[in-house]
């Protein structure tokens, strides 16, 4: 645990990771704790370089042209571009919020059984500086966009402004969560768009109506006190519409204990608006012989969503495009990517 109660209390809704670079910047110290778990990779949102140099030159008049949009905004060089089927689900929101001097409003959404996608607006008075909860005091311009040399402290104190780190929180219990990340993108100094990508539980029922928390943390850069940090939470409704989803298949491995340290069950495979979505139920039955687990790799098909392990033991992986073929094989991989078992499965509904 953090030194600093207080500290803890002003940015709690704010993932450990983010703590722990603020706290950092302040000088704060944590404790190591060590936890053993299945690693399985989570898919990195990569950053488009060039939409926020096209942004930048154009200032806010790129809103118009919706560059920072949710379907701009899911594609990347790794997984191409949003599907057509996807992107006719898109839902425009009107929704809006207001802060101490700065506002937030909900721009699109997007829903399906295994994904939950948004995208929320910020924008701040000429006396604040947006940037992203994954930054610090000490990190570099580049992180809000801008060239040049100093960190955000430096550029803050410069320009007589405080710096206003922003998040937003999807409602993990309504919508059946089991990881979300966010990804940011800066306008201008004043302006930023959040894109939040949610994996979702096998078992969650249809959503409708659910909250997006926006979370600010008002740090003025001058002090390393944690007393003068002010933390505003805001919450935005969503009403969500999902798309429909179509069952490709209930598979049974060929052999259960073929993968060390496991017990493999039944495996789903399903046809979402983004792509094939596969949960695969794991049993641990070693946990030092688990450790050596990193992913897996269904041949045919390529993932470009996160992988998670969900509350119920199934692996989870989304977004997936490409042809697994009658009998699928699911290669499972080492942290040196090489294969430690190779497992056919036998379709059984």
């Amino acid at each position: 645990m953090y030194k600093s109660e207080r500290m803890m209390k002003a940015i709690g809704d704010i993932s450990d990771d983010k703590i722990e670079k603020a706290s950092r910047a302040l000088g704060y110290k944590k404790e190591r704790r060590q936890t053993s778990r299945l690693p399985i990779r989570m898919g990195r949102i990569l950053s488009i370089a060039a939409v926020v140099a096209l942004i930048l030159a154009l200032g806010a008049v790129a809103y118009a042209f919706n560059l920072f949009g949710l379907r701009e905004l899911y594609a990347n060089p790794n997984r191409g571009d949003m599907p057509e089927e996807a992107a006719d689900l898109i839902v425009s929101q009107s929704a809006e919020v207001k802060g101490d001097g700065w506002s937030a409003s909900m721009q699109e959404t997007y829903c399906d059984e295994g994904t939950v996608l948004v995208t929320v607006h910020v924008s701040a008075d000429a006396g604040y500086i947006v940037v992203p909860t994954d930054a610090d005091l000490d990190s570099p311009l580049s992180v809000i966009g801008l060239s040049g040399e100093g960190t955000l402290r430096e550029y803050a104190q410069k320009e007589g402004k405080t710096l206003l780190f922003v998040g937003a929180n999807l409602d993990w219990e309504s919508l059946g969560l089991n990881s979300a990340g966010e990804r940011f993108e800066n306008a201008s100094p004043q302006e930023m768009t959040i894109y939040v990508e949610g994996a979702r539980n096998s078992d969650t029922g249809a959503p409708v109506d659910t909250v997006c928390t926006v979370v600010a943390v008002s740090w003025p850069p001058e002090t390393q006190d944690p007393d003068t940090v002010v933390t505003e939470r805001r919450e935005l409704p969503i009403t969500l519409a999902e798309g429909k989803s179509t069952p490709l298949g209930l598979y049974t491995p060929a052999d259960p204990l073929s993968l060390p340290g496991f017990e493999l069950g039944e495996l789903s495979l399903t046809q979402t608006p983004l792509g094939i979505e596969l949960r695969l139920k794991m049993k641990t039955l070693d946990e030092e012989a688990a450790k050596n687990l990193l992913t897996l790799r269904l041949d045919g098909v390529e993932f470009h969503g996160a992988g998670t392990i969900d509350p119920n033991g199934y692996a989870v992986f989304s977004q997936g495009q490409g042809d697994f073929g009658e009998s699928p094989v699911i290669r499972f991989l080492d942290w040196d990517k090489n294969t430690i078992a190779e497992v056919t499965f036998k379709k059984i509904g």
